[in-house]
């Protein structure tokens, strides 16, 4: 059984634009996420109206738990730091990735290939983390 916890993360809660969970609320019942990405922009633009000029520090984190009756086998994080786009760029992903700059990067995670994302992604970086835990444990049990 796996728990996860995935969202964006960042400086955004000292500006006062609270947590992963306040902002995915802010896409509605329906979770609309263009909607979302037009209440960041809103919310920034009223803590600072020059925030399009400046390098919005942000990052993507994602919580894995692999559990066995109760008992918690393996957790793993995986994040990527980036910066907030001034403006939606690309159609490619999904949630904030049409807002999401990854440091040394200069397109969005919208703009680029799923496979170059999937590569570099926090997502990634938290599972192959569980998969080597999967690697270790396989050879340890048929070790024995």
């Amino acid at each position: 059984f796996f728990q996860a916890e995935d969202g964006i993360r960042d400086s955004w809660a000292s500006r006062g634009l609270g947590d992963v969970y306040k902002r995915q609320r802010w896409g509605g019942k329906n979770g609309d996420f263009k909607k979302a990405i037009m209440r960041v922009f809103k919310e920034l633009d009223k803590k600072d109206k020059n925030w399009r000029i400046k390098k919005i520090k942000a990052r993507f984190i994602c919580a894995l738990t692999l559990y066995e009756n109760d008992k918690i086998l393996k957790e793993s994080n995986g994040k990527i730091e980036g910066f907030i786009s001034s403006s939606i760029k690309g159609k490619k992903g999904f949630g904030y990735d049409p807002i999401f700059i990854p440091k040394g990067k200069k397109k969005t995670f919208g703009e680029i290939s799923p496979l170059t994302k999937y590569k570099i992604d926090h997502r990634s970086q938290a599972f192959k983390k569980i998969k080597k835990f999967f690697w270790i444990s396989y050879h340890q049990f048929y070790k024995n």
